[in-house]
């Protein structure tokens, strides 16, 4: 693969000139960019420390992904993956913004944790109903369903014998699972991060930022993952 090329020098130098102030919202912008190009996640992360982001934000975009562990864990998609490391750096962006450290990973960590569980056995009501709503927000912000379906509950209704409509669901109804599963992912990713050495280096980050731009693989802000079972 080429080198990566990816960091304007005009980002850095913004980045480092608003050490003690708000990145402006078209900086953040131009991260988020970055993040749907494919940028791997170690290399935005360390963009954050040399912004001098909170560690627990650098620290939840340079963890690895959290996923069920079973024989299943192959079949999550590349674009899944990815997408999480995008939808991370939104959520950071957000919480910046708002001066907040959050507790809730994302919806598309929830169903990239869930989906080799639906392999194994049914799942409970409860946590199919989860899997319903994270599944029909996440492929429905990303475009993933067929043409020919507007959300997930009707794709998942095209393909079984059920007859009848799947009734909607709504946030409401599963938050309190959402909550439980999204904030274990959370405090997980934070776990391995630390334990990796993010965030304990600060000085460090011009010099770990040259390295970076200099590997070869895009793979890495994907493939880096860890499996448990969280329910």
């Amino acid at each position: 693969m080429e080198q990566l090329n990816l960091i304007p020098a005009e980002v850095v130098t913004e980045l480092k000139n608003h050490k003690n102030a708000k990145l402006p919202d078209n900086t953040l912008k131009m991260l988020q960019i970055l993040s749907s190009l494919d940028t791997p996640k170690e290399l935005l992360a360390t963009l954050l420390e040399i912004a001098e982001f909170s560690i627990h934000h650098i620290r939840y975009l340079a963890g690895p992904l959290v996923i069920y562990g079973n024989a299943w864990s192959d079949t999550i998609p590349q674009w899944l993956k990815f997408a999480c490391i995008q939808d991370r750096l939104e959520l950071i962006c957000n919480e910046y913004q708002k001066n907040q450290v959050g507790d809730y990973a994302t919806p598309t960590e929830v169903l990239t944790y869930m989906m080799p569980a639906t392999y194994d056995a049914p799942l409970h009501r409860d946590y199919a109903n989860l899997y319903l709503w994270v599944g029909n927000e996440v492929l429905t912000k990303y475009n993933k369903l067929p043409k020919d379906c507007q959300s997930f509950y009707e794709f998942i209704d095209g393909n079984t014998s059920n007859s009848g409509s799947k009734s909607i669901i709504h946030f409401q109804q599963v938050k309190n699972d959402f909550h439980d599963i999204s904030q274990s992912i959370r405090r997980s990713i934070i776990k391995h991060a630390a334990q990796q050495g993010w965030g304990k280096h600060r000085v460090n980050a011009k010099s770990k930022l040259d390295e970076l731009e200099n590997t070869h693989s895009v793979e890495t802000s994907a493939n880096s993952s860890v499996q448990m079972n969280l329910f």
